[in-house]
């Protein structure tokens, strides 16, 4: 029997409804179709469309009633179970991943083996003895895995949230994150990429190997681990080098020594959020700041606008003696950088408070440049 839209929907409804008698919830159903929008399909007054996640309702209703058995009686009007019981799967698809994330305790890109088992069920395996399983879901354009740690007493949990957009299956390579917590308790997030292989046995090939080199530039040190504990207030989250960090906070100049026996004399701001800034020749560069130990002060710098956490892209780094200052306040630093100077370069810097700055002080300054020039 042909069907029209809105005939589609209300048999669509119907057939939810007798599932959910069934135990069978709407969440089920969305897995064993492998579709993320019944919501959307059942209610034609909201959503009078045709097409609904690439399907019609009318295709949506056949593979509904070939999922689970069932059939509409036209001499009652009403959905049936065609042999009394909802039909259980028939599907049999297995497709293989090699997840490749960066291991934080072992300090290496490492992998895994995923199996994702009639696009609904996955296991996982690490290469060290560590067995997950899980659920499979398809949300719009992203991709969830839900998984948890057997074998263990306490369950262990781990959310891998993957983009997968308008294609939302069959692709070579997919990136995401992680986020669950690590063998010794603290909370922990990451990248991880999935890497499409055709069989097992190309899989097993592929977790005997080592990790792309461009895989593991990609995964290496991105990991974030939180602390132990539940803070009364935002003070108890600050670095304990906090305190001291807010006297540093201010407008300074920059001075460091160009190529033709100069100095270049910039502005750079230390701001509360642990982050710096100064603009050289028209380009603004974005700086991270962290205590290196008590006494010196590390600022790595990189373009604005560029990913920041990324070490081959930065421009500059800056370590300032922060122990002590001259008599003219003014702070030493060591600093190197790939571009600064044309080439490689390393080179003594100096940064003091705007307010205590005097020209004049540039000319006491000692100059230390040296510069990776090529061999003649």
């Amino acid at each position: 029997m042909d069907y029209t839209n809105k005939q589609a929907a209300d048999l669509i409804a119907q057939s939810i409804l007798l599932l959910k008698s069934l135990k069978i919830t709407q969440q089920e159903i969305e897995l064993r179709l492998n579709y993320t929008s019944l919501s959307k399909a059942k209610n034609f007054d909201r959503y009078p469309q045709v097409i609904i996640e690439k399907k019609t309702r009318v295709e949506l209703l056949q593979n509904l009633f070939a999922e689970f058995g069932l059939q509409f009686n036209e001499e009652f009007n009403r959905v049936e179970v065609i042999n009394g019981e909802p039909a259980e799967t028939t599907l049999s698809d297995v497709q293989y991943y090699i997840m490749h994330y960066y291991a934080f305790a072992r300090g290496i890109v490492d992998r895994a083996l995923v199996q994702i088992v009639n696009r609904r069920k996955v296991i996982m395996d690490y290469r060290i003895p560590e067995h997950w399983e899980g659920t499979y879901n398809v949300i719009e354009n992203y991709t969830f895995i839900e998984m948890t740690k057997m074998g263990y007493t306490t369950p262990v949990k781990k959310l891998l949230s993957l983009f997968s957009g308008t294609m939302k299956y069959g692709h070579k390579y997919l990136l995401g994150t992680y986020s669950t917590v690590k063998k010794d308790g603290f909370p922990a997030a990451g990248r991880v990429i999935l890497e499409k292989v055709s069989d097992e046995g190309q899989a097993n090939k592929a977790l005997a190997q080592d990790s792309d080199y461009r895989i593991v530039s990609y995964l290496k040190d991105n990991v974030y681990i939180t602390k132990l504990f539940t803070p009364n207030n935002l003070n108890e989250i600050v670095s304990t080098h906090h305190n001291h960090y807010l006297k540093l906070v201010g407008s300074y100049k920059f001075i460091m020594p160009a190529k033709n026996d100069t100095w270049n004399i910039n502005d750079l701001i230390i701001s509360r959020d642990f982050t710096a800034q100064f603009e050289f020749n028209d380009v603004i560069f974005n700086g991270y700041v962290n205590f290196i130990n008590i006494n010196v002060l590390n600022i790595i710098f990189t373009r604005k606008n560029q990913d920041s956490a990324s070490i081959r892209k930065q421009v500059l780094t800056l370590d300032v003696n922060v122990r002590k200052t001259s008599t003219k306040h003014i702070f030493t630093c060591t600093a190197s950088s790939p571009i600064i100077h044309g080439v490689p370069s390393s080179f003594s810097a100096y940064i003091i408070l705007s307010e205590n700055f005097k020209k004049s002080y540039v000319n006491s300054l000692e100059r230390n440049l040296f510069l990776g020039e090529p061999l003649d």
